[in-house]
């Protein structure tokens, strides 16, 4: 009997132990992981190969065109973008045509010696006559058939008005067309996601950026750039000056050599307003972005958490 009371008051102890400090037995085992790391992508856009200054040697320019003439078009220019960044995930590629300034025809020498005229004193400027006055070598520095367009003058003994001056006394920002292809065929014009076709006059890319595609990392592109000056005619300003031989009733069946005079004359005269281009000289910079934009899906704020 004895014996069992001790053996059971033994029991309860143990019992009341285990409660107030657990259980003393039991197998556990821990890992850690080592060596974790955040490291931030990078959108690394190279045109031609080039950084421009101060990172790289500088991106050179692309567009060297000397004495353009209307309705030709010049090009292509190759230009290769290239994403070298880290990310995986395509970036937005624009261009924008900015720094766009005219200029005109470099200065007519004057023959008179200094202050050896009668018209000039010491320390006048030279040029091409100015309409307002009409003295030699007292206007802008410009050939005489852009003053005709742009002022008014004589079209082979034929009065005809002007019809103004663009811009900065330069019309070449308008006149001048820029169009981006996938290829060197001009006709294949690039068309941007947005269903835009990207062709349109310079002075329209000025102060404007311009979304051409998506770009892969790795994956460089090449897109061509050509020009094209505009043929103004003189019907486009709302005047018909020089008339077409059918407009003077000239039958070319009848009177073949007429018609061939008439012809000829309309050929040489009827597109007098694009004389404003002559001499003129158009610069401008090109500068091409990269934009990363990833949208894995529904975005939560850190207010949200």
């Amino acid at each position: 009997m004895k014996r069992n009371v001790i053996l059971a008051l033994v029991v309860i102890a143990a019992l009341t132990l285990a409660g107030m400090s657990g259980v003393f037995a039991t197998w556990s085992d821990s890992e850690v992981s080592m060596g974790n790391n955040i490291t931030t992508g990078s959108v690394d856009l190279k045109v031609n190969g080039a950084d421009d200054l101060p990172w790289g040697t500088g991106v050179p320019a692309m567009v060297n065109i000397d004495c353009m003439i209307p309705q030709k078009y010049y090009g292509p220019y190759a230009v290769e973008l290239w994403n070298a960044g880290q990310c995986t995930f395509p970036s937005h590629a624009y261009i924008h045509v900015k720094d766009l300034v005219c200029s005109n025809a470099p200065p007519k020498v004057n023959p008179y010696p200094k202050g050896g005229s009668a018209y000039w004193p010491a320390d006048t400027s030279t040029g091409y006559p100015d309409p307002s006055i009409n003295l030699p070598y007292s206007g802008d520095l410009k050939p005489e058939p852009e003053l005709v367009a742009e002022y008014g003058g004589k079209v082979n003994c034929l009065t005809v008005p002007g019809v103004g001056v663009d811009g900065d006394d330069c019309s070449m920002g308008s006149g001048i067309r820029m169009v981006i292809t996938n290829s060197t065929d001009v006709t294949d014009v690039l068309v941007n996601p947005d269903g835009l076709r990207l062709v349109d006059l310079l002075y329209k890319w000025d102060c404007n950026e311009i979304y051409l595609f998506d770009l892969m990392p790795c994956q460089p592109r090449t897109i061509y750039l050509w020009f094209y000056l505009l043929q103004d005619s003189e019907e486009d300003f709302g005047y018909n000056f020089i008339k077409h031989p059918t407009e003077l009733g000239i039958n070319p069946a009848t009177h073949p050599a007429e018609y061939a005079d008439a012809l000829l004359y309309w050929q040489k005269f009827n597109d007098w307003p694009s004389w404003r281009y002559m001499k003129d000289k158009v610069t401008f910079s090109m500068e091409f972005d990269l934009w990363l934009e990833d949208t894995p899906g529904a975005v939560v704020s850190p207010d949200m958490l």
